[in-house]
């Protein structure tokens, strides 16, 4: 097992993956489950937004201010469906996916605490991307 190279898979994303529909599908996965998660425990924090920006910025190269990210964060609020996600995360890479999970991780512990709403939160969204506990780890398959 080797540990998931980041670096190489940010890349991806923003250069050259084999489609951009599968990078808008990317983009539109990342930011749904990541809004989402800021409002999990029904406080959006500052933190969780900034980060939300950061790893938007990093991970696809567009930028939202943070009115865009609390008013989406809020929509995704009222859907209590991860159906969506899992069809969105059906339609991309289970490279992009493992991304996707870690930026959820890095979003969760933004405000330096995890409840037990955001740990659910985890379980089911790595559960609808349908992704393995080695997944989930960060580590792949040689």
């Amino acid at each position: 097992m080797a540990l998931v190279d980041l670096e190489n898979l940010k890349s991806l994303v923003k250069a050259g993956s084999s489609a951009v529909d599968e990078r808008d599908t990317f983009k539109t996965l990342l930011l749904t489950i990541l809004t989402k998660a800021s409002r999990v425990d029904l406080h959006t924090d500052s933190t969780e937004v900034e980060m939300i920006q950061r790893i938007m910025q990093e991970y696809t190269g567009e930028s939202y201010d943070a009115a865009t990210i609390r008013s989406e964060a809020i929509a995704q609020a009222q859907e209590s469906s991860l159906r969506p996600v899992a069809k969105l995360a059906s339609k991309v890479s289970e490279d992009m996916r493992v991304l996707a999970i870690g930026a959820l991780k890095e979003v969760m512990a933004a405000d330096d605490r995890i409840s037990y709403a955001e740990i659910d939160y985890f379980n089911a969204v790595a559960a609808a991307m349908r992704l393995s506990f080695a997944d989930v780890a960060g580590l792949l398959q040689d």
